[in-house]
């Protein structure tokens, strides 16, 4: 089998797989919230994935789960992983959150949970931006995923209040697609605050 195939085999067996664990609903335009506290504005519908992927991150997309994703950490504890280790054979790093990191230190363990199984990532630009109310850090970067090769862009907005993590990341491919929902993405993340 060509390698190529063989890519793009793998990359729908994973969509087959996905589609069938995992319920999808519509978000609605307005006001909704994710988790227990992140409060966000929608301007434009997206779909949601009930469960998540296999981390059960919450996931929303326009395109399909395989071609764009919007990630939402709404709180992840002090001490906390910000998602379980991989099956056996993948790298095993710890991605655990530690209250005290500094914005590289939380990019540098979120380029750990996008390349554990063995996609690259390079940071591109972080800088302070506010988020939840709070002095964070917004970033962008570039993923190879290794899976079918497929070059993603991204960016993300973080930053850590009263101990816990928020971050709402979006990737896509970085012809066509990033570009179409990137701004969408961004306002959805500048909206973000915490329900009192």
């Amino acid at each position: 089998m060509i390698p190529a195939t063989r890519h793009r085999l793998a990359a729908l067996l994973v969509t087959l797989l996905i589609a069938g664990c995992a319920a999808v609903s519509k978000v609605e335009v307005g006001q909704t919230l994710v988790g227990d506290r992140l409060v966000i504005q929608v301007d434009s519908a997206w779909n949601r994935f009930e469960r998540g992927l296999a981390d059960n991150t919450p996931t929303w997309t326009q395109e399909g789960i395989t071609v764009d994703a919007l990630q939402f950490y709404p709180g992840v504890k002090d001490g906390e992983e910000i998602a379980p280790p991989l099956r056996d054979g993948q790298k095993k790093q710890p991605l655990t959150f530690k209250a005290s990191m500094q914005p590289v230190e939380i990019v540098a363990l979120f380029q750990a949970l996008h390349s554990r199984d063995g996609s690259s990532f390079e940071l591109q630009k972080i800088e302070p931006a506010e988020f939840v109310g709070v002095r964070g850090f917004r970033c962008e970067f570039a993923v190879i995923r290794k899976i079918d090769d497929v070059r993603l862009r991204g960016m993300a907005y973080g930053a850590v209040r009263d101990g816990r993590l928020y971050l709402i990341s979006y990737t896509a491919p970085r012809l066509g697609f990033y570009a179409k929902y990137a701004a969408r993405a961004e306002a959805i993340a500048r909206s973000a605050s915490l329900k009192s």
